[in-house]
C-alpha cells in the first residue's frame, strides 16, 4: 500500500439510508432487508408469493458513460444509438429506486427473475414463482 493512501471499510447498506420515496415505491408484494448475497448490502424479499410472468421496472439511475461509473454493482449498460453504450447508473440510492437492491442469483437453483430491455429500459420478469420470506 502506498504512504499516505486510506482504505475505508465498505459502507454498510442500512434501511435507515434508504430514501423515503424509494420505500414508498416497493410493490406491496416486497421488502428490503439485509441481503443473503452480500452482508454488506441489502436485498429484496418477497413478503408474499410472486407469481410467474410478473414484470417489474424500469430500473432507475443515471445515464453515464462507462468510464464515469466507479462501481458496477448498481448499474445496467444499455445502448442508445445516438450516445453509443451508455450506463444506468444507480450507485447512489438518490438516483435509483427500489430495484437498484436487486440482488444476483449465487446459482440458477436461486435465480427466479432475468432483466430485460425494453425500448432502452431495464426491468425485471419473474420467471418461477418467488416464495415469500
Amino acid at each position: 500500500m502506498e504512504e499516505g493512501v486510506q482504505m475505508s471499510a465498505p459502507k454498510i447498506e442500512m434501511l435507515a439510508d434508504v430514501p423515503q420515496r424509494v420505500l414508498k415505491g416497493l410493490p406491496q408484494e416486497v421488502t428490503l432487508q439485509p441481503s443473503a448475497v452480500d452482508e454488506k448490502r441489502l436485498g429484496v424479499w418477497a413478503t408474499k408469493s410472486i407469481q410467474k410472468g410478473r414484470k417489474y421496472g424500469p430500473f432507475y439511475g443515471e445515464r453515464k458513460k462507462k468510464s464515469q461509473v466507479k462501481n458496477n454493482v448498481y448499474m445496467w449498460e444499455v445502448y442508445f444509438p445516438q450516445f453509443g453504450w451508455m450506463c444506468i447508473d444507480a450507485t447512489d440510492p438518490n438516483k435509483g429506486n427500489w430495484l437498484r437492491y436487486v440482488n444476483w442469483a449465487r446459482s440458477s437453483d436461486e435465480q427466479n427473475l432475468f432483466p430485460l430491455e425494453i425500448n432502452r429500459a431495464i426491468y425485471y420478469k419473474v420467471f418461477k414463482v418467488v416464495v415469500s420470506l
